[in-house]
């Protein structure tokens, strides 16, 4: 049995691009909507601290692209949690892209969240493309609520 590689959501936000730029990369603003981020060295080969419910704290993913106002990459360790044998290699994670293009209705988001099928353990897989196709609903709404100045549902 195969899973799906990628999951992938297009949201459009009523706001400027520059606003939503700043939601996914300001880690005092990130950690708002995207609150398992622990601190995040904002760089190219930088880390990104995540901290989980179920106390596994730190537990790192590292920034792979930048480009300002348009694409932010990172690669994590989505569901390694209680396989702390995955995060030795640095190829096992998801990768994580944002990519914002301006529309007329504001700012397109869509994420993009790939390499599940390459994940080493097919349970592992599975149950973190389920998890994670979940949560990344759940996450955007709270973006959309933080970008929107509301209460995020989070």
């Amino acid at each position: 049995m195969s899973i799906p590689d990628r999951i992938e959501r297009i949201e459009v936000l009523p706001v400027s691009c520059e606003r939503v730029w700043d939601a996914i990369t300001r880690p005092e603003q990130l950690s708002q909507w995207l609150n398992m981020v622990k601190d995040m060295d904002f760089r190219v080969g930088g880390e990104i601290n995540f901290t989980w419910e179920n106390g596994h704290s730190p537990y790192p993913g590292v920034i792979e692209v930048i480009e300002p106002g348009q694409r932010f990459a990172f690669r994590w360790y989505s569901h390694a949690i209680g396989h702390p044998e995955l995060k030795l290699s640095p190829h096992v994670g998801t990768l994580v892209e944002f990519t914002l293009k301006e529309v007329a209705e504001g700012t397109q988001l869509t994420l993009v969240e790939s390499g599940f099928a390459f994940l080493p353990d097919m349970a592992i897989a599975e149950q973190s493309y389920q998890d994670n196709q979940g949560g990344w609903s759940v996450l955007l709404h709270g973006l959309r609520a933080f970008v929107l100045g509301q209460v995020s549902a989070m």
